[in-house]
């Protein structure tokens, strides 16, 4: 059976979502982040806006094929990257396997959304308003990490790796992290692997990242545990080893680690080194869900939207979808675009479809990019406009050339001078991750 993307495009590219992280992250499956357990929006019943594309009945069918994937590229959300998973998952169609976990199985790939390019680190920059406190606290963090303090030396690098009251200094974030990982303080030695995982402050070593991650694993850090099964799951630094990767992202679920019941829960969704098992793999990823995880928070509303492992409930569907949208990503804000379109889980809003899409489109994301033409083009959910309708579909054509023939429509109807005018705006657009 063929999924139809949304409705509302004329043409039906098959493609998964944009990832998380902003740079490759893995060799095998290119990106590891966000996952999309089916596309990045499916028919989800109801009817598209009229004037754009005939409607498309409901499908609920648990039997649905994984969507192709298309190529990558750096942009966090310019495409979607082919993955090892969904390889799997198409092998696994050929097979005629059917049911309700044969929906999941086009799961991306295995992984946990990064702050990093390559594994999560535990420290964040905090909003300060009182300056004159927080240079009285580094002061302090300061002598106490000159004294040989663990926690203090941890914090003044993260201080130096993020710029936080003194100038982003990696070289200083690496001397202090590694002054407060040789005495095995858990956090340093984790932050420090994701240093050496990614080449910042040092030269990248993949093997000295596994090094540092194992010793704060083995102590139950449960973001190195992620991160170690980040390393195995994609052969970093060690022999690609799934099982070992489930083991440490299982450890690290159990603690209570979001990125860690995500990741979990993509690799029991894709049957990598664990029997899949659907109905699991939701349940961390609505642990991660309510821990703030956007990706799984979008993979949840993605479940829910399909009523494939569950029954369908597109009224929480959508409240997943607003969460993981709200937090930037674009593939959420393009589907949550959707649903408002459709009136589907929420109330038919066309305007907050074109707020969702818009939102979206800037990322990058390709399906959003040409729906939100197509309301240019009918002027529902915001004013009729061919020259905005010509830019977004010139700039999704790029990576979407069935939408040819919709795009010269649009061309044609502008004026020489227009015409120009978008073209050059289009050859200096670049998406702009939220």
């Amino acid at each position: 059976m063929r999924v139809p993307n949304h409705p509302m495009s004329d043409s039906e590219p098959s493609e998964l979502p944009a990832m998380a992280s902003g740079s490759p992250l893995l060799r095998r499956s290119r990106c590891w982040g966000q996952v999309c357990l089916l596309t990045a929006a499916l028919a989800l019943g109801g009817t598209a806006l009229p004037a754009v594309a005939k409607g498309k009945p409901p499908a609920k069918s648990s039997a649905a094929a994984p969507a192709k994937s298309s190529k990558s590229t750096k942009s966090t959300t310019a495409g979607a990257a082919k993955s090892s998973s969904a390889k799997s998952a198409g092998k696994a169609g050929k097979k005629g396997r059917t049911g309700r976990n044969a929906a999941i199985a086009g799961a991306a790939a295995a992984g946990a959304a990064a702050a990093a390019p390559l594994g999560r680190e535990h420290w964040t920059p905090e909003a300060r308003n009182n300056q004159a406190e927080d240079a009285k606290e580094l002061a302090a963090m300061r002598a106490a990490a000159q004294a040989g303090d663990a926690k203090a030396q941890y914090l003044l690098g993260s201080r130096y790796r993020f710029g936080k009251g003194v100038n982003q200094d990696l070289a200083q974030a690496v001397h202090w992290y590694r002054q407060s990982a040789d005495q095995g303080y858990a956090p340093a030695q984790s932050d420090l692997g994701v240093l050496y995982a990614n080449g910042r402050g040092v030269t990248l070593d993949e093997v000295q990242a596994v090094n540092w991650y194992r010793k704060a694993a083995e102590q139950g850090d449960g973001i190195a545990q992620n991160n170690l099964g980040l390393m195995y799951a994609e052969g970093r630094g060690v022999a690609a080893d799934d099982a070992q990767a489930v083991q440490w992202f299982e450890r690290s679920a159990k603690s209570g680690e979001a990125a860690g019941q995500y990741s979990l829960g993509v690799m029991l969704s894709s049957g990598r080194g664990v029997k899949e098992d659907g109905r699991a793999a939701l349940q961390w990823f609505e642990q991660a869900a309510e821990k703030g995880h956007a990706d799984a928070q979008y993979n949840t509303g993605m479940i829910y939207a399909v009523g494939a492992l569950v029954p369908q409930d597109l009224t929480r569907a959508a409240r997943w979808l607003e969460k993981s949208a709200g937090q930037g990503n674009a593939a959420a804000q393009s589907s949550l675009g959707f649903l408002y379109a459709n009136g589907q889980g929420v109330s038919q809003d066309a305007g907050q479809a074109a707020r969702w899409f818009d939102r979206a489109a800037k990322q990058g994301y390709t399906l959003a990019q040409s729906n939100l033409a197509a309301m240019y083009v009918s002027g529902q959910g915001v004013q009729k406009d061919m020259g905005k309708a010509y830019f977004w579909l010139a700039i999704a054509h790029a990576k979407d050339p069935s939408l040819q023939s919709r795009m010269q429509t649009a061309e044609q109807a502008l004026g020489p001078a227009e015409r120009l005018k978008v073209q050059r705006e289009v050859r200096n657009w670049k998406p702009a991750k939220e």
